[in-house]
This record gives structure tokens, C-alpha cells and sequence, in this order.
């Protein structure tokens, strides 16, 4: 017959060799979760370093909570804010140079007068920030989201701003010269004033935008959409408008001399005072377009529907008329010109 004190010692022996298996898995549960959370504690040291100096240059700060939050001045050069949260902060006259932004939250942040320079906004929030002043040499915007942002007056000379998404943004007055602006959106988009020369908007969509003054030479819009646009006295000298959209545009007194508009949507236009000299406009649509007293100056017509448009007064030289259509338009001397 077994001794019941070493039956006993066993049950006991057991049951420690049970806890110690639970506290085991336990263990390894916890370090995995750990393992899981990269930098959490180092984030926590961070934002409490950030809170009390302002200061955090080159720190983890990946996935931090720093909404409505007074960060003026603050110093975060070179530290990772991926995916952070800045909703509503003050970040007026803050050094982020070098920092990484990707995917953060910046939704109504006010950055004016803070130093961008160098900074990844791949994919950011930044719709209806602030941003005047600011300094946002080689900064990388693609797949941002500036919408109803205030870039005005902003220099944004050779920025590369690819697919993102500046629809209603404030841009009056901006420097965008030689910018890389490829297939961004800027529907509604305030542009009165700015400078875009040599800039690049291939394929981008600028529907009722405001670009009144605006200064284009030499500048790249071919596919673009500026359907319903006001660019009135804008400067597009030698631009590229090939296959743009330019449907019921306003393009009062525009300057479009040796422009290239060839296979570019024209319907409707206004451009009364309009200045055409050297301009190729091979197959393009004028149907209905308005040119009263504009300057037609060695003008390539080739193909060209001019069908239904006001031509009075406009000013002609070494322009063949018949390489194009004319059925039913008003002519320089206010006849209708027959079908055939």
C-alpha cells in the first residue's frame, strides 16, 4: 500500500510543475506582445522628452498621439513620425527637417513658417493645414492629401507633388516654377497669380480652378483637365496644351503665343483679346468658341473645327482659314460662313 505522505508530495510536485508551465507560456505570450510593439516604451520617453523641452531630434516617435497639441518651435529634426497624430497642433516656426512623416495625420495643423526641408509626407493628411511660410525644399508630397490646404505665397519651385490631392487648396501667388506636378488634382483650386513656369501638369485635373494672371510659359499641361477653368490673362506662352481639356473655359485676353494646342478640346471658349501668334492648333475643337477682337498671327489651322465660332474683329496674318472648318461660323467681317 502506497504511503500517503509521498502520494501527497506528488500531487504537490505536479501542480508546481503545472504553475511553472502556465507562467512559462505567460512569459512568452508577454515578450511576443513586446516583440509586436517596437519602440512603445522608447515613443512614451519620447513624447514625454517632447512635452517637457519641446525639444526630440532624431526620436521613434511612430504612431504617437500628439493632437491639439502646442508644439511651437518645436525640434523634431530627423525623427521618425510615421503614421503620428497631429490633428489640430500648433506646429508654427518647428524644425522637421529631415523627418519622416510618412501617413501622419496633419489635418488642420498650423505649420507656418515651419522648416519642411528634406521632410517624407508620403501619403500624409494635410487637408487644411497651414502652411504659409514654410520651408518645403526637397520635400516629397506624393499621394498627399493637401486639400483646402493655404500654400499662398508658398515657394514650391521644383517640388515634386505626384498624384496628390490639392483640390480647393489656396496657391494664389505660389512659386511652382519647373514643379513636378504629375497627375495631381486641383479642381477648385486657387492658383490666381501663381507662377508655373516649366512646371509639369501632365495629366493633372484643374476643373474650375482660378488661374487668373497666371504665368505658364514653357509649361507641360498635355491631358490635362481644365474644363470650366478661369485663366483669364494667364501667360502660356510656348506651354504644351496637347489633348487638354479646356471645355467653357474662360481664357479672356490669354497670351498663347507658339503654344502647341494639337487634338486639344476647345468648345466654347471664351477668348476674346486673345493673343495667337505661332500657336499650332491642329485638330482642335473651337466649336462655338468666342475670339472676338484676338490676334491670329501664323497660326497652324490644319484640321482644325472652327464650326460656329465668333471670329469678328479678330486680327489675321498668314492664317489659311480653309485647312480647318468654318461651316457656320461668324467671320472677321460678321457673315456666316456657308456648309459645303
Amino acid at each position: 500500500m502506497a504511503n500517503p505522505r509521498i502520494i501527497k508530495n506528488n500531487k504537490l510536485s505536479l501542480r508546481i510543475g503545472q504553475i511553472y508551465r502556465w507562467m512559462g507560456v505567460f512569459i512568452i505570450v508577454l515578450a511576443v506582445v513586446c516583440l509586436a510593439i517596437p519602440g512603445r516604451s522608447q515613443d512614451s520617453a519620447g513624447v514625454m522628452r517632447l512635452m517637457q523641452t519641446n525639444q526630440c531630434q532624431a526620436c521613434i516617435l511612430t504612431d504617437a498621439n500628439l493632437s491639439n497639441t502646442d508644439l511651437t518651435g518645436a525640434d523634431l529634426s530627423g525623427s521618425n513620425l510615421t503614421n503620428a497624430n497631429f490633428q489640430g497642433s500648433d506646429l508654427r516656426g518647428a524644425n522637421l527637417t529631415g523627418a519622416n512623416l510618412t501617413g501622419a495625420n496633419l489635418h488642420k495643423v498650423n505649420l507656418r513658417g515651419a522648416n519642411l526641408t528634406g521632410v517624407n509626407l508620403t501619403e500624409a493628411n494635410l487637408s487644411q493645414s497651414q502652411l504659409v511660410g514654410a520651408v518645403l525644399f526637397l520635400i516629397n508630397l506624393a499621394n498627399a492629401d493637401l486639400s483646402e490646404a493655404n500654400l499662398s505665397g508658398t515657394d514650391l519651385s521644383r517640388i515634386y507633388i505626384e498624384q496628390a490631392n490639392l483640390n480647393g487648396a489656396q496657391l494664389q501667388g505660389s512659386n511652382l516654377t519647373g514643379a513636378e506636378l504629375f497627375g495631381v488634382t486641383l479642381n477648385n483650386a486657387n492658383l490666381s497669380g501663381a507662377i508655373l513656369n516649366s512646371a509639369n501638369l501632365s495629366g493633372a485635373s484643374a476643373r474650375q480652378a482660378f488661374l487668373q494672371g497666371a504665368q505658364m510659359q514653357g509649361a507641360s499641361l498635355r491631358n490635362a483637365n481644365l474644363s470650366t477653368s478661369n485663366l483669364r490673362g494667364a501667360l502660356l506662352t510656348q506651354a504644351d496644351l496637347s489633348g487638354a481639356d479646356l471645355l467653357d473655359a474662360d481664357m479672356h485676353g490669354v497670351i498663347l503665343n507658339e503654344a502647341i494646342l494639337i487634338n486639344t478640346q476647345l468648345r466654347n471658349v471664351q477668348l476674346q483679346g486673345a493673343s495667337l501668334e505661332g500657336t499650332i492648333l491642329s485638330g482642335a475643337d473651337l466649336e462655338g468658341a468666342i475670339l472676338t477682337g484676338a490676334t491670329f498671327r501664323n497660326v497652324e489651322l490644319t484640321g482644325t473645327n472652327l464650326r460656329g465660332a465668333d471670329l469678328t474683329q479678330i486680327g489675321i496674318e498668314n492664317v489659311d482659314f480653309t485647312q480647318g472648318t468654318i461651316c457656320d461660323a461668324i467671320l472677321p467681317d460678321g457673315k456666316t460662313a456657308r456648309c459645303r
